[in-house]
């Protein structure tokens, strides 16, 4: 767009004292051929005395030449030119109306052009021109066309159309694809899956994709977690196990072979079979009948046996043990095992007679029902007998009809309910007992015949001894199988004092 203004007033003062004579006329803009520029052509004319003290300037030549010369490219160009003359006249006017009414229409001129400007930015695009490009689209003046809408087309915007034409798998209504059956996407471009997948999984050319956990053609079958490692059935997503198979994929089997490894009077050693998949075991173990007094123990799945301390002796504990993955707990394995009754400690004899021997023994720290005294003769004959807890710190005992002269094997060990603890054993030995019945028979001037009651004890013999009045003595070892013995060479009239041991 090319304005020019081809006049330059040096002095305003001249202009507003001169009076001068004003006319003008207006050329309206041919727009018969719209390729071509438009021109607005405004001439005045100024009649200004030659007294005056105005002068005019001359316009530069550059200027001139833009009086004359306007280049337009021929295609909607808008050219306001404005053609002021002033003509020398006499210069009496200051409160001329004349005056007055030419600064109006040159303000009036000025409002006009501006006005132009702001309606001509975007380009002229003729008259009769249907801007509303069908609802479908945005009229655009800088190209005098319209910018349709996706699924729309033609000068106008009213011709719909569909993406790649459906692509011949539908028919395209109002713009938008009705997909044939079997066909499916904005375009068409999809085959459908049976029942859309159930929702479970993405149609991939027809054929589904199933969400993790679904599976099946249509994604209508819910997996199980690792297809339940073979070890049990999946029904609708969930593992039933098979009988010893635990856990979410019934991985987790339970604990088997528990047993007794060893047993003290205040420990239990138990052990059992590696569970394979397992995290860690859990071992618990309590008094029977008394739950209360649980205890819990987490043992590394590396292990597989435990000594449990800190026991009661005597007493029957509930031993059970679990495996564990991903916080799920098997079943247990399940042993009932009792620690030994408190062993006796310190016995000792403490005397003996011929037919009898005194023992005792301190007293375990845990409560028993009785002790289980054994005595054992050299033949091996045993016999039992009960004793009782004394409420002293030691229990005493006497064990009577035993035979002379014989070492015993005595044991002592403590009993509770069915529970017998480790016997301690001590070996005391009766005393041999006298011969009895000791007489004198037979008796002559220099010879006497003894007789006795043989001992019951196991002995190597008898040694007789007697002594004269008159304080001589004599020893005769006789054999243990004897009951008698002739003494002989003795003196007449003389007396004897003897003995047999």
């Amino acid at each position: 767009m090319t304005t020019g203004i081809l006049l330059r007033v040096v002095c305003l003062q001249a202009l507003l004292c001169t009076r001068s004579h004003f006319s003008s006329a207006d050329t309206h803009p041919d727009l018969s051929a719209p390729e071509q520029g438009v021109t607005f052509s405004h001439i005045y004319k100024i009649d200004i005395p030659g007294s005056s003290s105005c002068k005019l300037e001359s316009l530069p030549a550059q200027e001139a030449g833009l009086q004359t010369e306007t280049a337009t490219d021929g295609e909607n160009d808008i050219i306001f030119r404005h053609n002021i003359r002033l003509q020398t006249t006499k210069c009496d006017c200051e409160e001329s109306e004349s005056f007055k009414s030419l600064l109006y229409r040159i303000n009036g001129l000025e409002e006009e052009v501006n006005y132009l400007k702001a309606q001509c930015t975007q380009g002229c695009c003729g008259r009769g021109v249907d801007t509303s490009c069908s609802g479908h689209g945005t009229y655009q003046h800088d190209t005098c066309s319209c910018l349709c809408e996706p699924g729309w087309e033609g000068s106008d915007c009213s011709v719909s159309s569909c993406p790649d034409d459906c692509n011949d798998n539908g028919r395209c209504v109002d713009g938008k694809c009705v997909c044939h059956q079997g066909y499916t996407a904005d375009d068409c471009s999809q085959l459908m899956c049976p029942d859309n997948c159930n929702d479970k999984g993405h149609c991939v050319n027809g054929k589904c994709v199933c969400f993790p956990h679904f599976t099946g053609e249509y994604c209508s079958i819910q997996k199980c977690p690792n297809d339940c490692i073979g070890n049990g059935q999946c029904v609708n997503g969930h593992c039933i196990c098979d009988e010893g198979f635990y856990g979410e994929d019934c991985s987790l089997g339970n604990p088997q072979g528990l047993r007794l490894v060893q047993v003290t009077d205040v420990s239990l050693l138990v052990e059992w079979e590696n569970v394979s998949g397992s995290e860690y075991y859990i071992l618990t173990y309590y008094p029977k009948g008394d739950k209360s007094a649980l205890q819990q123990v987490q043992i590394p799945n590396t292990k597989n046996s435990y000594l449990i301390t800190g026991l009661t002796p005597g007493v029957t504990y509930i031993v059970q043990v679990y495996a564990v993955i991903k916080e799920i707990q098997s079943e247990a394995d399940r042993i009932e095992a009792t620690t030994d009754v408190s062993t006796i400690n310190d016995i000792r004899v403490l005397g003996q007679t011929e037919v009898s021997i005194r023992v005792d023994w301190k007293n375990p720290p845990a409560e028993v029902d009785h002790f289980r005294l054994t005595h054992t003769d050299p033949a091996g004959l045993e016999e039992k007998q009960n004793v009782q807890r004394s409420q002293e710190a030691r229990t005493k005992h006497t064990i009577v009809g035993l035979y002379p002269g014989t070492e015993y094997l005595i044991s002592v060990q403590a009993v509770k309910g069915d529970s017998e603890g480790k016997p301690s054993s001590v070996t005391g030995a009766t005393d041999i007992d006298a011969p009895t019945n000791l007489v004198t028979t037979e008796v002559t001037e220099d010879t006497v015949t003894v007789s006795w009651d043989r001992v019951q004890a196991e002995i190597d013999g008898y040694i007789l001894s007697y002594t004269s009045s008159e304080g001589s003595s004599w020893e005769i070892p006789v054999g243990r199988d004897s009951s008698s013995y002739k003494l002989i060479g003795l003196r007449v009239d003389t007396s004897f004092k003897g003995g047999l041991a």
